[in-house]
């Protein structure tokens, strides 16, 4: 962490391992980069910027429901490349199985601190990233507190500014276009006129069309 924030080079957190400390909670010191007894690691589900913490981040691993049959004691941080970045311990918390009775997802929720927030990244697999309720509950807040959460429907307000237009649908007739049209002399000019038919039979040479237009 500290040759990044004097390099400028961000770090990149991926991968989260637990571990039970063979069967006691360890006491990691500055020069620890080993769990005493890995027994699960997994791609990082989330991370997020403590909200009243600046120098925090909430590094979230979940575990699935047929993983466990330990006691989590211990926990390690990686970077990219595979170095241990965080190393801490933890109250000691057992993990279930199935067969124990687990039947949803475990949650481990790691809090880091870091005097350079500017040098966390974070890569994350899309094919393991699971929507928390913590995370679900926060969307729904900021779907409810926005003004317009769907812009793509019409509001009240629109609908009302829909009825009193005078015209709200412009590409359709109106009575008063219907009725210029019956009054017009000739609202069809694209097709002959009666009178234009009887002009053209008089000129035309052909007995044969001159008969065919008498009789329909």
């Amino acid at each position: 962490m500290a040759y990044g924030a004097v390099n400028g080079e961000p770090v990149v957190l991926c991968d989260v391992a637990l571990g039970d400390g063979n069967g006691s909670v360890p006491a990691p010191t500055r020069t620890s980069t080993a769990l005493v007894n890995e027994v699960y690691r997994a791609g990082i589900n989330s991370i997020t910027l403590h909200q009243d913490n600046p120098s925090w981040y909430i590094v979230e691993l979940v575990v699935p429901p047929d993983v466990g049959g330990f006691t989590v004691r211990e926990f390690r941080i990686d970077d990219a490349a595979g170095n241990a970045i965080y190393i801490g311990n933890m109250a000691p918390e057992t993990k279930p199985v199935l067969p124990e009775g687990m039947t949803r997802d475990s949650i481990y929720r790691l809090i880091v601190e870091t005097s350079n927030a500017a040098t966390i990244n974070l890569t994350v697999d899309n094919s393991i990233v699971i929507a928390t309720h913590q995370y679900v509950t926060d969307r729904m807040d900021e779907h409810l507190a926005d003004a317009d959460p769907h812009p793509q429907y019409a509001k009240d307000t629109d609908l009302q500014a829909h009825v009193e237009a005078s015209d709200p649908h412009p590409q359709y007739a109106k009575d008063t276009d219907l009725a210029d049209h019956e009054a017009d002399v000739d609202p069809h000019p694209q097709y002959l006129t009666a009178a234009e038919l009887v002009a053209y039979l008089a000129l035309t040479r052909k007995p044969a069309t001159r008969s065919y237009f008498a009789n329909i």
